[in-house]
């Protein structure tokens, strides 16, 4: 009996843990948030480019923008049943499916574009914030389009 209540009570602190979401309001500061990195990534090549603070503020508004991609992806919808919760969960696994595939080609990708053009030193640096950001682009766009496909049957 003790065993199978400490199960229970693991099962219960996993489910709060990965069942933890957002009110649907934040859904507009997390597409403000992303909207204001977007421009701040324009304004800063476009402005600081040659300056020794560039580095620092395209770190911050692409960490930005991953933020408010993640509060997008964390907020629940206004209605939000079983099927969403089914449709969330597979977004969520075409994502990470996705994100695996696209990191396993990209050296050979940039291999073929050292090659082939001069761009090529210009990959360069950490890729942990590209990959989150395409993480959880993916995944909210794959929750549209199923959401969509859904509510069309």
């Amino acid at each position: 009996m003790e065993l199978k209540s400490k199960q229970e009570r693991d099962i219960e602190k996993i489910n709060k843990f990965t069942g933890y979401q957002l009110s649907n309001k934040f859904k507009i500061i997390g597409l403000g948030l992303s909207i204001i990195s977007l421009v701040s990534i324009v304004m800063n090549a476009a402005y600081l480019e040659n300056t020794k603070y560039y580095y620092l503020f395209d770190r911050i508004a692409l960490t930005t923008m991953v933020l408010g991609f993640l509060v997008i992806s964390l907020s629940k919808e206004k209605i939000e049943d079983e099927l969403i919760a089914q449709i969330r969960m597979q977004s969520f696994n075409y994502a990470v499916i996705g994100t695996v595939i696209i990191y396993l080609t990209m050296p050979f990708i940039n291999y073929i574009l050292y090659f082939k053009s001069l761009v090529g030193r210009e990959i360069e640096g950490s890729k942990d914030v590209a990959v989150l950001g395409l993480l959880l682009t993916i995944q909210i766009l794959t929750f549209r389009k199923l959401k969509k496909a859904y509510n069309e049957e």
